[in-house]
């Protein structure tokens, strides 16, 4: 539950967050860093599928 609740305010306050990169690549990299922060480990495992969902929906013909 802790997690969870850690995990969900990150990714509101990412998602208000205008940066460079697509806004599920931030999440993903915030989600990666309260992980880090919690467990000790180093992943970029959230930040990638971010990633790869941001390049998937700038791929979509049919997105405006």
């Amino acid at each position: 539950m802790k997690y969870a609740s850690l995990s969900a305010t990150i990714l509101a306050a990412a998602m208000l967050t205008a940066c460079n990169d697509g806004p599920a690549e931030n999440a993903g990299e915030d989600v990666d860093d309260a992980v880090e922060e919690v467990t000790g480990e180093n992943t970029d495992t959230f930040e990638e599928a971010g990633e790869n969902v941001d390049e998937a929906t700038d791929d979509d013909p049919g997105r405006q």
